[in-house]
């Protein structure tokens, strides 16, 4: 809501992204339902887009990374790459040249198993979040897509999907919740790794709404609505569309 009031006033263009690179975590009927209310919401002023039919050009970002040595495949266990990472040290792949690394990017596009395999960004292992070190951007998931089905395998995380999108749509303006500001700081790194460090977007941090007895979280709506607990997401108990027409 604040985005769009923002473009409201001061013009150009409102985008609302249906971040869908997650198949295990997806509700297939919230593609009509965001569309609907988006419609609703900006009287048919936004424009809605589907990252999961965006997955060529999130490969395409990842080769250029890979090409720039600006990230690698890593095939190392979840625990002993986690142990490094706090010790601030690199595991064996982070070394392994280029050549190798993009042969790597092929093996997991077809050969690598699910868990076997992920891209990481490489940043400063001696910064002093460790959540800043060597930060994942995409991983194997061979779950069923509602919409790509078994087309793809690999799939990007939300920092490269949107830090791509951005840079594609050219994006100047971005308002997000507070608990994404090291998400932030993590895409302003791929955006200089790239070379596009001066074209990263203005950003403003804003804080959560809280209301009163009011559930606002929608994966717990739906939980609550598949429980019974909720009649619908129009339940006056919710936070929906009705609730701001007044």
């Amino acid at each position: 809501m604040p985005n769009f009031l923002y473009t409201l006033k001061y013009g150009g263009e409102f985008y609302i992204r249906i971040e869908d690179t997650n198949p295990d975590n997806i509700f297939p009927p919230a593609y009509e339902m965001i569309k609907n209310e988006a419609t609703w919401l900006t009287k048919g002023k936004a424009k809605i887009i589907i990252q999961s039919e965006r997955m060529e050009m999130y490969y395409k970002y990842i080769k250029k990374l890979l090409e720039k040595e600006a990230a690698y495949v890593c095939t190392c266990d979840s625990e002993e790459f986690k142990d490094l990472l706090l010790k601030k040290k690199p595991c064996p792949c982070r070394e392994l040249e280029k050549k190798e690394q993009l042969e790597r990017w092929k093996k997991m596009l077809k050969d690598y198993k699910q868990g076997e395999a992920v891209v990481r960004f490489k940043s400063d292992l001696k910064d002093k979040n460790p959540a800043m070190r060597d930060f994942p951007l995409a991983r194997i998931n061979e779950t069923i897509h509602p919409l790509q089905k078994r087309k793809y395998r690999v799939w990007p995380l939300m920092n490269l999907a949107v830090a791509t999108d951005d840079m594609e749509q050219g994006m100047t303006h971005i308002i997000r919740g507070k608990d994404h500001k090291d998400n932030g700081k993590r895409q302003k790194m791929i955006y200089k790794a790239l070379g596009k460090e001066k074209k990263y977007p203005w950003t403003a941090y804003i804080g959560r709404l809280h209301f009163k007895d009011l559930e606002l979280s929608s994966s717990k709506i739906r939980t609550g609505i598949e429980e019974g607990k909720f009649t619908g997401w129009d339940d006056e108990r919710l936070c929906n569309r009705y609730d701001f027409r007044g």
